[in-house]
């Protein structure tokens, strides 16, 4: 509950005054579930987000009656999407009123041009697609987010129709809409959860920095000494303080959810001996699993590599079996490290193994 409470304080400054457009499957509009979401929408409407509830088909009175139901502060657009300007001229009358709007879509498709049309020309930071299908995944494993950038080059669901979905949710994307959610409106508290929480419950389809490894930032020094101290208490990272961690700051790197730091790694370089050390991994507890520390393993490589060094090593007593079995490092005895980095391993007297690869 705590955690929940956490991602709500740091969304809310960030959503008030912008505006969401959720489209709604016709499939959905009888469900029970559709209850929660309008719960659900009614309280980020209490927020300061503004919404925009599209029903799909052509009659958005249903919508507009369970809406009446669960006391939604709504308001019904009498023309359809279809339309045209008059339609989206009276659903931004009821966006200045702040009311939450209702209006039937005028077809069938959650991707059909008046619902894109209007989320364009109101600045929509979301298009959200609430389905009665389950989410696109991959090998069974739900895609939780993936950049526009790479739908059409690296995602392949597991059938072509969610395959089409995300590529249409990308189309979205270029024209002008930061982020397109695909949410199974069966699952109750869909919205909120989605909505809420770094990863989400759905999958969205993003054009902003979303996923982002970045350079620490020297504000971001107390976060991360916070975040890694139960490790240093456990012995599995060496101590590190804040003056320390500032005379090394451009060696650091952070992984970031919504610029939120959920995880670090470090990049110690010995130019004398062409080879530079990977340090200070580290994954927040609530974000293992997901590959985030393998692909911070790999931007420091990367930048090893390119950096001109010949190898890359890596330290750890309580990461073996990540660092030989996950990332496929060799073990290497302790006399190939440089002189300097042996002799404060040798003094410090912990258990560590060396492991390494070549660039």
């Amino acid at each position: 509950m705590a955690n929940n409470i956490r991602s709500v304080l740091e969304y809310v400054p960030y959503f008030q005054g912008r505006l969401f457009v959720l489209h709604i499957a016709s499939s959905l509009l009888q469900a029970e579930e559709l209850v929660d979401t309008l719960l659900d929408a009614d309280a980020l409407h209490e927020l300061g987000v503004r919404l925009v509830l599209v029903a799909e088909g052509n009659d958005a009175s249903a919508l507009t009656r369970r809406a009446a139901e669960c006391e939604v502060h709504a308001a019904e657009a009498e023309l359809p999407l279809t339309a045209g300007k008059p339609a989206l001229d009276r659903v931004c009358e009821i966006i200045e009123r702040r009311q939450v709007v209702i209006v039937a879509s005028g077809v069938f498709g959650r991707f059909d041009e008046g619902s894109i049309a209007l989320a364009v020309s109101a600045g929509a930071a979301k298009y959200i697609c609430l389905q009665s299908d389950p989410v696109p995944s991959r090998g069974a494993v739900p895609v939780f987010a993936i950049a526009e950038s790479e739908v059409d080059t690296s995602c392949a669901c597991d059938d072509d129709a969610q395959t089409n979905e995300l590529q249409a949710a990308a189309r979205v994307c270029r024209r002008g809409i930061p982020r397109v959610h695909l949410l199974d409106g069966r699952r109750r508290g869909v919205l909120l959860d989605e909505i809420f929480s770094e990863e989400g419950v759905g999958s969205m389809v993003h054009t902003d920095s979303y996923r982002e490894i970045r350079s620490l930032k020297e504000e971001d020094i107390p976060e991360l000494l916070s975040m890694i101290a139960r490790c240093v208490m456990d012995e599995k990272l060496v101590q590190r303080t804040y003056e320390s961690i500032h005379s090394e700051m451009e060696s650091y790197y952070v992984y970031t959810l919504d610029d939120t730091i959920v995880g670090c790694v470090a990049l110690y370089p010995y130019p004398d001996y062409a080879c530079a050390e990977l340090g200070c991994l580290f994954i927040r507890r609530d974000y293992e699993g997901h590959g985030y520390g393998r692909a911070l393993c790999h931007f420091v490589e990367d930048k090893a590599r390119r950096q001109g060094f010949r190898s890359i090593f890596a330290i750890s007593q309580s990461a073996v079996d990540y660092f030989r079995n996950r990332l496929h490092y060799a073990t290497l005895p302790r006399s190939v490290l440089p002189p300097q980095r042996l002799t404060v391993l040798e003094s410090s007297g912990r258990r560590s193994e060396v492991f390494g690869r070549e660039l």
